[in-house]
């Protein structure tokens, strides 16, 4: 990573995202920031899909920095505290190299692994590629010239800096950089805006029974005058530490998770009810529970669903039902549309809610333009925050799948940089080939 400069930048850098980014005549504002680094590729955001564009930009060679805001990667693998790893065994590339380095145990039907090993890895795995890792570090606003952006600024404990970077990826799965850039982004149902519940986990220790979800838990909660807001409630092991089960428990409805308030509340609420989960656990729960107790809730709340940044493509529910296949499609996707209620189970249902769309899903393709934010020519996204409608989102989100775009992104990023093109001047089908070339994989037929 290049040493900072001298003195300071003096940047024109639009505002940080939020609501008065859909005004197209909002305003700019000048900051002075050090130029703390200048790279091929500044991936922003280190979970799933950021690992993944990461590790994929800089095996193409492209000198390439990965910015996280928590002390360590992997996000939703790691630091919500969802522990296994989901769609991940349906393909090859990442979500292969990590069922070969990580020690992975069925239960539930589920690849399971422990928490502090996924975080290790990962540090390696970074380190063998080449990537640059900084932590502690959030992007807050961008340098903006035109459809380009000149690089990122950052907050740290080092105050604000500014990276420069031919090609950004968004990896934050709340598209913060792309809303930061001004780019068009939806979020939730079309006609309310609502997304999916934000979840909290627990880790709890000495508990001696098996793993359990559902009616069980329930009805040891139930004895206690206690309903978790999250009715199918599970323990999820974590192998060769006796005892110690991450336990999922809580759903918050109606959360925005671009609002700092609003998950400040969630995960207030979230800990008083793990706290009351276990008490009760281990004063109705029998021997097994006797001696359980909490060792921690989750560092950040689980957020499933915020900003779906407008790309030069917009996958829809219809492309799912038809199967719907690309010169570009990045990856091929098999998973149903995981979509947890958006209105609270325990309350009556708004009357009047249009019913959602009846639909199945056939296995469908992510086409590259997913990817590309419109309007902004050197910007990818990758995750979550791609671009396509809530149903859509529903399958895509899940973390094997969200792996395979930023394998694509940071592919492309470091192909655009040697081409010395724009990320939409990149051949799509030439892309598909060498992606597929390095996940060790054949191309869809058909």
């Amino acid at each position: 990573m290049a040493a900072a400069t001298a003195g300071a930048a003096s940047l024109p850098v639009l505002a940080a995202a939020g609501e008065e980014d859909r005004d197209p005549d909002r305003k700019t504002f000048r900051c002075e920031a050090p130029v703390a680094a200048k790279v091929d590729v500044l991936v922003c955001g280190g979970g799933p899909a950021g690992c993944a564009a990461a590790l994929y930009a800089a095996r193409a060679g492209a000198k390439t920095l990965l910015l996280e805001n928590l002390p360590f990667l992997g996000g939703v693998w790691t630091a919500v505290g969802v522990s296994h790893l989901m769609e991940g065994h349906r393909h090859g590339g990442l979500n292969a190299e990590i069922h070969q380095r990580l020690p992975v145990h069925q239960v539930f039907g589920r690849n399971i692994y422990v928490i502090e090993e996924m975080k290790s890895l990962l540090d390696r795995m970074m380190a063998e590629a080449g990537v640059v890792t900084q932590f502690h570090t959030r992007a807050v606003a961008v340098a903006r010239d035109g459809a380009r952006l000149s690089g990122v600024v950052t907050a740290s404990k080092a105050g604000l800096e500014f990276i420069e970077a031919n090609v950004v990826v968004d990896a934050t799965g709340d598209g913060d950089v792309a809303a930061a850039a001004g780019c068009e982004y939806e979020m939730g149902r079309d006609f309310d805006g609502r997304t999916q519940p934000v979840t909290l986990f627990g880790t709890i220790g000495g508990y001696r029974g098996e793993p359990a979800k559902g009616a069980p838990l329930v009805e040891i909660l139930a004895k206690g005058g206690w309903r978790a807001s999250y009715p199918p409630v599970t323990l999820f092991p974590q192998p060769g530490q006796p005892g110690v089960f991450q336990l999922m428990a809580t759903q918050f409805y109606g959360v925005d998770g671009t609002d700092p308030r609003q998950l400040s509340r969630a995960e207030i609420e979230g800990r008083e009810e793990i706290h009351k989960c276990v008490e009760i656990f281990k004063q109705y729960g029998g021997d097994d529970w006797k001696d359980a107790f909490l060792i921690g809730t989750g560092p950040a709340i689980g957020v499933r669903e915020t900003r779906r940044i407008r790309g030069r493509y917009y996958l829809t529910w219809e492309d799912l039902d038809r199967g719907a296949r690309f010169d570009d499609g990045i990856t091929e996707i098999g998973s149903g549309s995981n979509i947890h209620p958006v209105d609270n189970p325990y309350e009556e249902r708004p009357q009047g809610l249009p019913a959602p769309p009846k639909f199945r899903v056939r296995p469908y393709q992510i086409p590259y333009r997913c990817l590309l934010a419109a309007g902004v020519d050197n910007l990818l996204t990758a995750g979550r925050c791609i671009s396509g409608d809530c149903y859509a989102l529903g399958s895509y989100r899940l973390t094997g799948n969200v792996v395979r775009t930023g394998e694509a992104a940071g592919l492309a990023a470091a192909m655009a940089v040697q081409q010395r093109v724009a990320p939409p001047e990149v051949d799509g089908k030439a892309l598909v080939a060498r992606l597929y070339e390095l996940r060790a994989e054949s191309p869809p037929v058909g």
